[in-house]
């Protein structure tokens, strides 16, 4: 998995661990649509992390995986490997 660090702009404003309403990646603004699938990762595992994971629709019709590192007040873009085109 590879991450890239994105801006994310929340519902509220009021904390980084809010809903995504808009996120910026490589130069460009995306408005998110819909929120389809949120998940939480390390809550209650004193071991581990705190982790949120949103799975968004933006406005250009393309589905991002975003993540919120609650540790370090980060989101970024899960960036799936391009697949090889057949010869």
């Amino acid at each position: 998995m590879r991450l890239e660090r994105i801006v994310v702009t929340t519902r509220n404003h009021y904390t980084g661990a809010q809903e995504p309403v808009e996120l910026q990646w490589r130069g460009r603004c995306y408005r998110v649509v819909a929120v389809e699938d949120r998940w939480y990762e390390g809550f209650g595992a004193a071991q581990r992390v705190p982790m949120r994971y949103y799975r968004v629709l933006v406005d250009t019709g393309e589905r991002f995986l975003v993540r919120y590192h609650e540790l370090f007040d980060t989101w970024s873009l899960v960036v799936l490997p391009q697949k090889e085109s057949a010869p």
